[in-house]
């Protein structure tokens, strides 16, 4: 196993995972990723790590002390409004607020854990500036990876960790993700403490949902002092376009509250219209439920890659990390005993796992996202937390009246 190459494309969480698994069992393994270095600037908000799926594969790395002195788990309360500012559950007040499933779900910045986890591999490991173009297969079937700027042969196997629109998917596959109905402004309100205190005590220390009739405005808390908010809605494909804003001008906060959100409350729409100018328009996309492709001995998927979903089921990241925990147990041949002997098989075994995994986790997502974008707005997914609570409490009585 040490003589095994292994090409890992795309520097984020599920490629650096990977990267490092691979290391503690001193496999040969590089990470080439597109950004020119790792302080390309990178934007998006908290990521919370379930124990099941992402602190588990930190564990296994070695990485879960250090990742607990970064946590906020303050971070993990939630808050929900009404369109007109009535708060809806509060789960900072000691409210009930979601079930017990999502407890122990601290939330990280996303540069924190990135950085975490890039001083912890080999220096050298990661290349950078590294935009992927093809993989060509050479004569000894080994592959050859072509950049826009240089070439590196001779891998055994290549795993494509580069996210939605992944480079390495087409070499065996030809879906393509879709557009999901969802898009808006992806705003960031700094120094929010000094600057909007008025803001800053809206949002709290966690999550904010200020949801309306297929439509809110999502705030997230980070530990860099800043709001990360999220202006989504229902609407076409071409929404910008037809409306004729640019999402790039600093006029687009003021016109994309006056066409989604005029019965917002004035703090509401603060929260956009107070948000820095450097504003990005987003599109949401997302690969079909139960994406699946025909094998191939030498390259495989993982993450967003490999079953790209919407954020609002709060488990992509864990997923990812999770596939690159089972990918590096199968690279090393952990738990799969004499009928599994062959790396191919191994992989085999490995995507039908993980793509079991995926669509059951894509199908929560798509139901989160119905709860988002509800015509009831923050009232359903209140009244569906209520539900569940309900009968988390009813399973936990059966079951002690069992025993």
């Amino acid at each position: 196993m040490t003589t095994l190459n292994v090409a890992v494309i795309g520097a984020g969480p599920a490629g650096l995972t990977l990267a490092k698994l691979l290391q503690r069992a001193f496999i040969k393994c590089n990470v080439f990723e597109r950004d020119v270095d790792r302080h390309a600037k990178n934007r998006g908000g908290c990521l919370d790590l379930h124990t099941d799926s992402g602190q588990l594969a930190l564990k296994e790395a070695g990485l879960l002390e250090e990742f607990k002195k970064l946590v906020r788990p303050e971070g993990e309360t939630l808050r929900i409004f009404s369109s007109n500012g009535t708060i809806l559950m509060d789960e900072s007040r000691g409210e009930p607020g979601r079930p017990g499933e999502f407890a122990d779900r601290p939330e990280i910045d996303r540069t924190q854990l990135r950085d975490l986890m890039l001083d912890s591999l080999a220096p050298g490991t990661v290349h950078f500036n590294s935009k992927l173009v093809k993989i060509h297969t050479q004569e000894n079937s080994k592959l050859t990876l072509v950049f826009d700027n240089h070439e590196k042969p001779d891998f055994d196997l290549v795993v494509g960790a580069d996210g939605a629109w992944s480079k390495v998917r087409p070499s065996i596959s030809d879906t393509e993700p879709f557009y999901s109905g969802i898009a808006g402004l992806d705003c960031r309100i700094s120094d929010v403490d000094a600057k909007h205190p008025n803001l800053s005590a809206h949002v709290g220390q966690g999550m904010c949902l200020n949801l309306g009739s297929n439509k809110g405005l999502m705030c997230q808390r980070n530990g860099d002092g800043t709001v990360q908010l999220y202006a989504f809605a229902r609407v076409p494909v071409d929404w910008f376009s037809a409306s004729g804003i640019d999402p790039t001008h600093p006029d687009a906060r003021r016109q994309v509250v006056d066409a989604l959100y005029p019965e917002y409350s004035d703090l509401q729409k603060a929260l956009v219209l107070d948000s820095d100018p450097d504003t990005v328009g987003r599109q949401l996309y997302m690969l079909p439920v139960g994406f699946q492709w025909s094998h191939n001995p030498r390259i495989t998927l993982i993450g967003d890659a490999a079953h790209l979903m919407n954020p609002f089921a709060g488990v992509g990241v864990n997923v990812a990390m999770k596939d690159s925990l089972e990918l590096a147990h199968a690279i090393m041949g952990e738990g799969t005993g004499k009928d599994s002997s062959l790396l191919s098989e191994r992989l085999v075994k490995f995507e039908v796992d993980m793509w079991a995994r995926a669509k059951k986790n894509a199908e929560a997502t798509v139901m989160y996202q119905d709860l988002f974008f509800h015509e009831r707005g923050g009232i359903a997914m209140v009244e569906y937390f209520a539900k569940r609570r309900e009968e988390e409490q009813r399973s936990q009585s059966n079951g002690a009246k069992n025993s």
